[in-house]
């Protein structure tokens, strides 16, 4: 009879909770990498503004559109600040989710761990039923070979 593990029905189960686990915290990477980016743009555009801006002060031009340069600098600081504080929510979260994928694995390994054992033992019976076989064997070509013995000996 084939080896079967007496719990492979939890096993499997121990591995989809392992890629479920994998796939979310695949999610949350993806989105701190999208809002890593986010972030990165904005800094980019401030920049590239309170340049435009130092422009217009040198240019001396109207204080009504250094006003509108410094209101859109002021948003773009207070998007950077939201967006930097939505990406370390993220990253608890990333973190809370590393933690459940490594439980996961754990759970999983020490399924393997009694699955490796439970075949050990099938394995170690397996050889003690071979043994008992190939013993009942000899013993009947034994007990065979002393018959024909008898029989020869009382014939001659």
């Amino acid at each position: 009879m084939p080896f079967r593990f007496s719990l492979e029905e939890v096993l499997d189960y121990r591995n989809r909770i392992e890629e479920t686990r994998q796939r979310e915290l695949n999610e949350i990477r993806r989105r701190m990498d999208y809002v890593e980016g986010l972030i990165r743009e904005a800094r980019e555009r401030r920049i590239h503004y309170r340049q435009e801006l130092n422009e217009v002060v040198s240019r001396k031009r109207s204080s009504g559109l250094q006003r509108i340069y410094l209101d859109y600098l002021r948003g773009l600081d207070d998007l950077i600040q939201r967006t930097e504080a939505h990406l370390e929510d993220l990253r608890r979260e990333c973190d809370r989710r590393r933690g459940l994928l490594e439980a996961a694995m754990r759970e999983r390994r020490i399924m393997e761990e009694l699955r490796k054992v439970e075949l050990r033992q099938y394995l170690l019976e397996e050889r003690r039923a071979e043994g008992r076989v190939y013993d009942e064997i000899a013993i009947r070509k034994f007990v065979t070979a002393q018959q024909e013995k008898i029989a020869r000996m009382e014939e001659g």
